[in-house]
């Protein structure tokens, strides 16, 4: 499609830029509003995000996106002044209207894109907003579209002043009446007496017209009472409801169409801009990367300065060198931390993209589904938040589809017809914990052990020697689905080993607990950043490299006396259970100097999913920050490796992998490992 005369690809982008904002705001806050309809402030948000989509893609030459956004508009329009009652179909209405604005916006960045037809929402939006019931408070709510002008706002001012009380009179005079406008007049006559009347809608020369409709709005001062106003207001035929609300401070300015909230917020949006600014996401990537590169030359020249202050603990210079060196490493260290926080995001961004899912699914499947997040402000590094979207998609789709139960069968159960989905995060060290657990029927393990079976994922055998615990997390198996029908909504397991490689992917883990008939609880476990990591150092021979933090347990000294062999596979017992053992050299090769005992050495008990080997190292030597630098750019990644670092004496150390390194190396293991 061609831009408008004059748009360059900066106001461009720009624009994108701003209509996704846009489109995501809408997006969250429509579905807030099924159940928040009577929430002003999310109405007007709403509405402004939809006047603006419409001023801004009309500016930049997309008449169709804004033209879609005038049908949405005057949709909620009708919602705003109490025209029309928000119900599932208006709200259909406008998220579908909202799922072609984004087809729209791609046309943009899609090169001989073909032109998306927008008759079909446009006359969607127009049918809900016809047939729409009119909301109750239509005739009992005060009205916001009666507006003062600086005269009648002095003359309000001045009344309240005398000791006078500032009134909103709204009347609804019956629908079947033939005198719409006498009695609007006669409402004025009768109140004119005790009421200085300030404005009033429809005015009285539309009333003169004979153009006055059945609801009328009038703002006065009186020194009467309520009840004084309300008697005269009752004696008038055909008046058949009423509200008479005193006047307070914020209400003395009302805003027409909106347009005094509307300043309002902008000037608020206005503060707020000239306190952040945008900042393409490419350059903080470079930033972190640079900073990366200071904190492993501030290790480098530590280290030198260390050596210097050994060689030469009575010089001056040397001293006052590393003085300066310490306070260059502080200041890195706290640029280092000023940049990681920088990088981080509520992780609401992905939390409230959700609630539309839920919605759309639970009424594809006739099910009530009440659905909660808590914890959206806890802060977690955009690499991760990235890659955590789709995981939560699968497990919110089977908890919807064969978590929760139909209305009919939770009252057969004895339950509530409206199932309850928690999705939760919060911090703790160095992970960020999210939590999604449903109150539906929960995992029967006899069914996933017999549908193991039937697939061939495990033998009946292998069945029978395990636990109930290792049989519900047979849903993480590739393949596994429990769905008797293939439908575009999973079955409970089927993508979740897609869950369980992305999770794995980011360092992270994921368990499920259920109990039958009660609820099943899903726990992801994933650290707050991939770009620095706490590990462990350890040498093996001549080698050293890092485990990651995340993945141990624990460490300690072997017993030579304890460890045993198994079908030439050395194992020992670990806290009661027996523990399979890898030599580090032996799997990748590394020499040694001398051979040591077992008993000279140490073992590293790291785990991955619900596995837990011992690593058999030399030595322990200390726990540091790694700024991770990828592989692939350098070997195409590795085996067993997730990356590297570059340590303050310049060597390069190995980060392992320890999924990969489990799944790779004690696959011909398996009997012998044990479950965590």
């Amino acid at each position: 499609m061609e831009l408008a005369g004059g748009i360059t690809q900066e106001d461009l982008n720009l624009f994108l830029q701003e209509a996704d904002e846009q489109l995501q705001m809408l997006d969250e806050d429509i579905v807030r509003l099924e159940k928040e309809s009577e929430n002003p402030e999310l109405m007007q948000e709403i509405f402004r995000a939809a006047h603006t989509l419409k001023g801004s893609s009309a500016m930049v030459g997309h008449q169709r996106l804004s033209d879609l956004a005038h049908a949405m508009e005057n949709v909620l329009d009708n919602v705003r002044k109490k025209l029309l009652a928000i119900s599932p179909r208006v709200v259909d209405a406008l998220l579908h209207g909202l799922d072609m604005m984004r087809v729209l916006r791609q046309e943009m960045v899609t090169p001989n894109a073909a032109e998306a037809d927008i008759s079909d929402n446009v006359a969607e939006l127009a049918a809900a907003m016809k047939t729409g019931e009119p909301t109750t408070k239509q005739t009992i709510c005060a009205d916001t579209s009666l507006t003062l002008d600086d005269e009648a706002k002095d003359k309000l001012e001045k009344a309240l002043q005398e000791g006078k009380r500032g009134y909103r009179i709204k009347a609804k005079i019956k629908d079947d009446s033939s005198w719409v406008s006498v009695r609007c007049f006669q409402i004025i006559q009768a109140l004119s007496p005790i009421v200085d009347i300030i404005g009033c809608k429809p005015t009285q020369q539309e009333i003169e017209q004979g153009n006055a409709g059945p609801i009328f709005y009038l703002i006065g001062a009186s020194s009467q009472s309520q009840e004084e106003i309300k008697k005269i207001l009752e004696a008038i035929p055909d008046v058949e409801k009423m509200e008479i609300s005193e006047f307070k401070e914020r209400q003395n300015v009302p805003a027409a169409a909106g347009a005094a909230v509307d300043t309002a917020a902008a000037k608020k949006e206005d503060t707020k801009s000239g306190q952040t600014i945008r900042v393409d996401v490419n350059r903080l990537d470079t930033l972190m990367e640079q900073v990366g590169e200071l904190v492993i030359n501030r290790n480098q020249i530590s280290q030198i300065g260390k050596v210097l202050a050994e060689k030469y603990r009575d010089d001056d210079d040397i001293n006052s060198l590393g003085n300066t060196v310490s306070q260059i490493a502080k200041i890195i260290g706290n640029l280092q931390q000023d940049v990681m926080s920088v990088r981080l995001q509520p992780i609401e961004i992905v939390f409230n993209t959700l609630p539309r899912l839920v919605r759309d699914l639970s009424r594809k499947m006739e099910k009530k589904i009440e659905f909660i997040m808590e914890g959206q402000e806890t802060e977690v590094d955009r690499s991760i938040i990235e890659h955590l979207r789709d995981p939560l998609l699968h497990l919110l789709r089977n908890s919807v589809d064969h978590g929760v139960e139909t209305p009919k069968e939770r009252l057969a159960a004895g339950k509530p017809e409206t199932g309850t989905v928690v999705l939760s995060a919060f911090q703790a060290q160095d992970n960020i914990i999210i939590k999604l657990k449903d109150d539906g029927k929960g995992i029967d393990p006899a069914i996933i052990k017999q549908t193991a079976i039937n697939k061939g994922i495990i033998t009946a055998e292998e069945a029978a020697k395990m636990t109930e615990e290792d049989i519900v997390n047979l849903i993480f198996a590739s393949g596994f689905s429990t769905a008797k029908n293939v439908t575009e909504v999973s079955g409970r397991g089927v993508g979740l080993d897609v869950v369980k490689t992305n999770i794995e992917v980011m360092n992270g883990t994921v368990s499920v607990e259920s109990i039958k008939n009660k609820g099943t609880t899903f726990t992801l476990v994933l650290p707050l950043t991939l770009a620095i990591i706490p590990a462990l150092l350890v040498t093996t021979g001549q080698t050293t490299c890092a485990i990651p933090l995340s993945s141990i347990i624990e460490s300690s000294r072997l017993n030579q006396d304890n460890v045993k062999t198994i079908s030439g596979k050395e194992v020992t017992m670990f806290r009661g259970n027996v523990l399979p053992l890898l030599r580090m050299d032996e799997v990748f090769g590394w020499e040694t100097e001398t051979k040591q005992s077992l008993s000279e050495k140490y073992a590293v008990v790291v785990r991955y999913s619900g596995t837990q080997v011992g690593l058999v190292v030399d030595e322990l030597l200390e726990q540091q920050e790694l700024v991770v630098k990828s592989l692939d750019d350098f070997i195409g990644g590795g085996r067993s490796f997730s990356g590297a670092s570059i340590m303050g004496d310049g060597t390069v150390v190995l980060i392992l992998d320890i999924a990969s390194l489990i799944k790779s190396v004690v696959a011909e293991r398996q009997s012998f490992m044990t479950a965590a």
